[in-house]
């Protein structure tokens, strides 16, 4: 955040004929400085026009003499100079005139004009984006300070700090911004105290610390009253994309864009365009990236700003290669990618001869994939030698596209050994960046930053033909996405605070519920419980990471080991990958790489199980459609079960480990899996961490929530089975009792009302005497119980996130280290909760393990003419 501008004392007001008319003009310079500093340059505009025309009509001959009138003249063609170039691009005429009145001697009247207007002139070098001119302008500011009004003082040194910030010199940038707070503190200077607080925020950015970047920033924002500041949104949302926020980014950057628009400042929403640009590049939408690329950059060369319009135009080509990335080799395709490489080349030179190294790294990145694409260009071998290392201040970004880069070169020339090196280099990469985040939320958002290189180790792993690198390629992706676990995170009252708030919102709320959309007490009640849910999850963004510990990734040779042990289980990982379905198969037999086919079709037979299971189980819907959708969903998992039918080969217990919409496919549901026991798995290395364990000698705790009618019955009669079992029922059925019961060893049966939130997963709930416990409770560190049944619906859904990765209750609790979660993908009606749980657990005290408990309860109700049943076993079969 560079200071545009901040309010300044005009001095002491000597006697005089025109003093009073010279008083106003201050003021009005006074009013326009403040409206520049509040981001009005429009507003500053009009006064300072009017003062510098009252001022010329002033009557004597003291100009140069007067410190009063040449502070106010040169002060009013400062704060021009920057409304004109906020606004219309051409500061040239205001600057002229201030050279003008410095050439003629006004240093003598007041010498604080030097280092002000020096200040000036780095301040718009820096924000059009010429850094050398910058730096050696606002080096000059900085070398006056002693004489240096106080305000301009504290402007050249936020104004360095930024420039230093920008050449990601963080030492120096922390100095400055920490110098300027200071001398605004002392002055009084509260927006300026602001400004360098904010920015102490950029330096973590800066250094890779997002959640202490985000907490400066949020403590910053809260020192000054008043509106947030458009700027300040636009630099947090630099943020919250590094961490892979890409939604919550791109809407921060059209909150700032429109107050920017509101304001009539082109070149600040041409920024937030750029920044928009980059979101949609990073959620792999290259259209809109070019849109808002190619929008930026008209706005830009209005302006004159020739760097930001280079910046811009290595947007659109990468915009332009995303979109050719997804096109099928062809004439068309290698003319496109000839057109990419041209003109990389050109913005490349242009990077070079204006000083900008990171933009150059990223065209040059861009000039070699085009080259490689078409099958042209020099010795890949060569130039992956003079690439040199990754710089390790480089954004994230930018440092794994390098590596997929300098990997696809050594593809190119035909070292795969070396090409392996550089991914696994990029995913270590991105598994230290993620383990800075506490938050479970941050942790699975930055998942949207491996997905290249993921499939480029895929595609390394499907080159060598053996089934067990694939499987080991697609472990090492869950290795690296699955983060360090957190250990014991401070508790935070704050949080504790908006959560109870949440909790009395969202149980006061039942009543109008059911109330039609636009009624107006329902949609204020909605956006009061967005607004809680977003501060929470804020909140939870500024906890930094406890531990730089990857997750384990499955290893071929172990799992061989283990099924030696278990020769009745097949283990399956299932991928989806360029639009193919591909499975690997373990078992006592060997391993097996299979291609099923095209994944769109699954995909689209999931959703539609999915959604014939909504109908299915909703007892509103008249019955005649319901015996549709039940035809609808075992036709759909007929045609599933073809699909997967050829690597079951008839397993006993099968296991398998998918993600994404693979990981939510109804497993257990397939006519072929019905009575066998299944079990869906995160990973293979918590499949093997827990596979065969025993249940713990800690007793069992049973809790029934409110509003089921059998739930307290169900509670009773599960924990009439387990000796010194414990009894949560009405009052007791409380989230403080049911949390304690998930922070301890055993095992933990929920019957309760269950939703699954899908654009806010962590926030999905079941439902208990005081209210909802959130999934975002959950993420807490500590002990966890070794089993946890859910009798409650859809609470083994989970939310797709950009990337990849799952989020719901279910896989909340998978993440904090329980190795097995029970739980319904679907509506689960009340009675048949009760009968099929109560079996589960009568099979469990008879010595079955828990897989093979479940798949028979449900068989059985099926048979019993009670229909399917939409239970899923998740994580190791313990």
């Amino acid at each position: 955040m560079a200071e545009r501008s901040g309010p300044a004392s005009a001095g002491p007001l000597p006697g005089g004929d025109h003093r009073t008319a010279l008083e106003r003009v201050a003021v009005d310079v006074a009013l326009a400085e403040a409206d520049n500093a509040e981001g009005h340059p429009n507003q500053a505009r009009r006064r300072l026009v009017a003062a510098l025309g009252r001022l010329d009509r002033l009557p004597g001959d003291d100009e140069l003499t007067d410190p009063l009138r040449v502070r106010v003249r040169a002060r009013a063609l400062m704060e021009l100079a920057k409304c004109e170039f906020e606004t219309r691009g051409g500061p040239q005429a205001a600057l002229a005139q201030l050279d003008g009145l410095v050439a003629a001697g006004a240093a003598h009247a007041w010498p604080g004009i030097v280092p002000a207007a020096a200040g000036v002139r780095g301040l718009l070098a820096l924000r059009g984006g010429r850094q050398d001119e910058a730096l050696v302008a606002l080096d000059a500011a900085v070398a006056q300070l002693d004489v240096a009004d106080p305000v301009d003082g504290c402007r050249a040194l936020l104004n360095r700090g930024t420039l230093h910030s920008e050449r990601r010199d963080t030492a120096a940038a922390r100095a400055d911004y920490s110098e300027c707070a200071r001398r605004a503190r002392d002055a009084g200077f509260d927006l300026l105290v602001f400004k360098a607080e904010h920015n102490l925020g950029y330096v973590h950015f800066r250094e890779g610390r997002l959640p202490e970047a985000l907490a400066t920033m949020e403590a910053a924002a809260r020192s000054l009253p008043g509106p947030v500041r458009p700027t300040a949104l636009r630099d947090r949302s630099e943020v919250l994309l590094e961490a892979g926020l890409v939604g919550v980014a791109d809407a921060t950057l059209a909150q700032a864009a429109q107050m920017f628009a509101d304001e009539k400042l082109p070149r600040e929403v041409a920024e937030c365009e750029l920044g928009r640009a980059e979101c949609a590049l990073l959620r792999g939408d290259p259209v809109a990236a070019r849109h808002w690329a190619s929008s930026a950059r008209r706005r830009f060369a209005r302006r004159g700003d020739e760097a930001w319009v280079v910046r811009s135009s290595l947007l659109e080509l990468q915009a332009d290669a995303g979109v050719l990335a997804r096109q099928s080799e062809g004439r068309a395709s290698r003319s496109g990618w000839a057109g990419v490489a041209r003109r990389a080349a050109e913005v490349e030179e242009l990077c070079r001869t204006t000083g900008r190294p990171t933009w150059q790294r990223a065209a040059s990145y861009l000039r070699i994939e085009a080259d490689l694409a078409r099958g042209v260009g020099p010795d890949p071998e060569r130039v992956l030698d003079g690439l040199g290392t990754v710089q390790a201040e480089e954004p994230l970004t930018l440092r794994l596209h390098g590596r997929r880069i300098r990997a696809l070169l050594a593809v190119a020339a035909g070292r795969p050994d070396r090409a392996a090196h550089h991914v696994r280099a990029g995913q270590r990469d991105l598994a230290l960046h993620r383990s800075r985040f506490g938050s479970l939320d941050l942790r699975t958002a930055g998942a949207v930053h491996g997905t290249a290189l993921a499939e480029l180790d895929m595609r390394l792993a499907l080159a060598t033909g053996h089934p067990e690198r694939v499987l080991e390629s697609a472990e090492r992706v869950r290795a690296v996405m699955g983060g360090a676990p957190r250990v014991n995170p401070p508790r935070d009252p704050r949080t504790a605070e908006l959560l109870a708030q949440l909790r009395r919102l969202v149980e006061g709320s039942r009543p109008v519920t059911g109330r039609p959309a636009a009624d107006p007490e329902r949609r204020k009640l909605i956006a009061d419980a967005q607004r809680l849910k977003l501060e929470i999850l804020a909140r939870s963004w500024h906890e930094p990471g406890r531990s730089a510990r990857d997750e384990r990734e499955g290893r071929a040779h172990e799992v061989r080991a283990l099924l030696a042990r278990r020769p009745q289980t097949l283990l399956l990982d299932v991928i989806d990958h360029e639009g193919r379905l591909l499975a690997v198969s373990m078992g006592v037999a060997g391993s097996e790489l299979a291609d099923l086919g095209e994944a769109a079709p699954a995909a689209e037979l999931v959703r539609r199980v999915h959604a014939d299971l909504e109908v299915v189980a909703n007892p509103l819907v008249p019955a005649e459609l319901r015996a549709v959708a039940e035809r609808s969903l075992r036709g759909a998992l007929e045609r599933l079960d073809a699909v997967v039918r050829p690597v079951l080969d008839g397993a006993d217990e099968l296991v398998v480990v998918a993600g994404g919409w693979l990981g939510v496919l109804p497993w257990s549901m397939l006519p072929s899996r019905r009575g066998a026991p299944t079990v869906v798995a995160p990973s293979v290395h918590h499949w093997m961490r827990y596979a065969g364990a025993g249940l713990p000698d800690a007793p069992l705790t049973a809790a029934a929530g409110p509003g089921l009618v059998h739930a307290a019955d169900e509670a009773r009669h599960v924990a009439k089975l387990w000796p010194g079992a414990r009894v949560l029922v009405e009052d007791e059925a409380s989230v403080a009792n049911v949390a304690e019961a998930l922070a301890s060893p055993g095992v933990v049966h929920l019957a309760a009302h269950g939703r699954h939130e899908p654009d806010n997963p962590l926030f999905s709930s079941l439902r208990l005497a005081d209210g909802p416990l959130f999934a975002h409770e959950l993420d807490a560190g500590g002990r966890v119980p070794d089993l946890v049944l859910l009798s409650s619906c859809e609470v083994g859904r989970a939310t797709i996130r950009a990337g990849g990765e799952a989020l719901g209750l279910a896989s909340v609790l998978l993440r904090t280290g329980v190795p097995c979660v029970v739980a319904a993908i679907a509506p689960l009606p009340d009675e048949t909760a009760m009968h099929v749980m109560s079996g589960v657990h009568e099979r469990m005290r008879a010595g079955v393990p828990v897989a093979a408990a479940v798949a028979q309860a449900c068989a059985e109700h099926e048979r019993g003419g009670g229909g399917l049943v939409p239970l899923v076993c998740l994580g190791a079969p313990v």
